[in-house]
């Protein structure tokens, strides 16, 4: 597949799966509202979605300085490392953006990550190990990677399906509580009136509406990296950096190891160029927040 035609698919993919994603909590919040009357059906939707924009708001704004703090990153000044401020400021330019903050990880695990509301607010975090194995144009692959995720608001897309994922989490245990507490009496009016087949649906959707939802935003993340790899591609003109990078990556990389330094978790583990938490980089699974690194890096070497 040509490189403008990777772009071009994923980016729709991108836009359906949000789509999808905001029609199915509506769907499972109006579904198991209903349950209760008609009016809290459309109370409990709105609600449901004015909780999601703000704290999508919220998270979109304050998510990098939410996420450097996590991962014990540093600024760097261009005195003290300008290897890495000049491979930051040459890919920026060539993606024709604003020059991103650098940022450093002091740990010997190598990977990357970005964050930043908009390319005019941005960061890119690397860590130790990284700058001590990457040749240059190794270093330049991850980068580029990293500045495609802020060039195409990955960050944003991210944190509207981690805001939507976390609201359908919470109205479901809040859903889920109501019925078994709170609306017994109301319940057992509904059986009386032959409604229990709808009570006994509104129950499967509590249970399986935040599994489907942590499967869509997987889907979400791991179709933005394949995104993010083709866009670094075009942007520097050669793949084979990056496909090296993402081959030191895999062989170097100590999930163990990362826990005990506490660099990354389970909740922004998603955000780095590989998941410093796999054990498998390989596994082509559902509950995966990166592709199989085999087949970015087929993808990348057949561009």
């Amino acid at each position: 597949m040509q490189m403008h035609q990777q772009i071009n698919s994923n980016k729709g993919k991108t836009y359906l799966f949000l789509l999808l994603f905001c029609l199915f909590i509506g769907v499972v919040v109006f579904s198991i509202s209903y349950n209760f009357s008609k009016e809290s059906a459309y109370l409990f939707t709105t609600m449901a979605l004015v909780i999601a924009l703000l704290g999508s708001f919220f998270t979109y704004y304050n998510s990098d300085k939410i996420l450097l703090r996590m991962a014990n990153a540093h600024p760097v000044a261009k005195e003290k490392d300008p290897y890495l401020h000049h491979t930051i400021e040459g890919v920026a330019i060539a993606a024709n953006i604003p020059t991103p903050k650098a940022y450093v990880i002091e740990t010997d695990i190598p990977n990357a990550f970005a964050t930043g509301r908009n390319p005019k607010n941005s960061a890119i975090a690397v860590t130790r190990g990284l700058l001590n194995i990457m040749n240059r144009e190794e270093l330049e692959g991850v980068i580029a990677h990293e500045i495609s995720h802020i060039k195409n608001y990955d960050i944003l897309f991210s944190s509207i399906a981690i805001v939507l994922t976390g609201t359908l989490v919470y109205l479901a245990a809040f859903f889920r509580r109501s019925l078994f507490y709170g609306g017994r009496g109301q319940r057992r009016g509904k059986r009386d009136g032959g409604n229990a087949i709808m009570m006994i649906i509104g129950m499967i959707i509590i249970i399986f509406a935040p599994l489907i939802a942590k499967l869509i935003q997987m889907a979400l993340s791991r179709n933005r990296e394949y995104l993010a790899d083709a866009t670094a591609a075009r942007t520097l003109g050669y793949p084979i950096g990056l496909a090296s990078a993402l081959e030191k990556l895999a062989k170097y990389n100590n999930p163990q190891k990362t826990i005990e330094e506490g660099f990354a978790n389970e909740a922004t583990a998603g955000l780095f160029i590989v998941n410093p938490l796999s054990k498998n980089h390989n596994i082509d699974s559902l509950f995966m927040t990166h592709p199989p690194l085999e087949k970015r890096i087929s993808n990348l070497r057949n561009i």
